[in-house]
């Protein structure tokens, strides 16, 4: 996990926090956009981590590939 992607996952969380805070002192009508601000921020935190996760399996096929190559030009 990267350095942004854990900042991303905290704010997610801060921004949560501070929406329930100003729900309950102001009323939900007026902290709405805090709301919706952090649920922007999940879903890029989602969008950002299945693209990761993508990479992460692409690679590892590709090295198992160049592997499975290896011992058949070996073996």
């Amino acid at each position: 996990m990267k350095l942004f992607d854990i900042i991303l996952f905290v704010l997610v969380f801060v921004t949560f926090i501070v929406g329930v805070d100003q729900a309950i002192v102001v009323g939900l009508a007026e902290s709405y956009w805090i709301f919706m601000f952090s649920l922007t921020l999940l879903f890029l935190y989602g969008y950002r981590k299945g693209q990761r996760q993508t990479r992460e399996k692409e690679a590892l096929k590709k090295s198992s590939n160049k592997q499975k190559k290896k011992k058949r030009k070996h073996g």
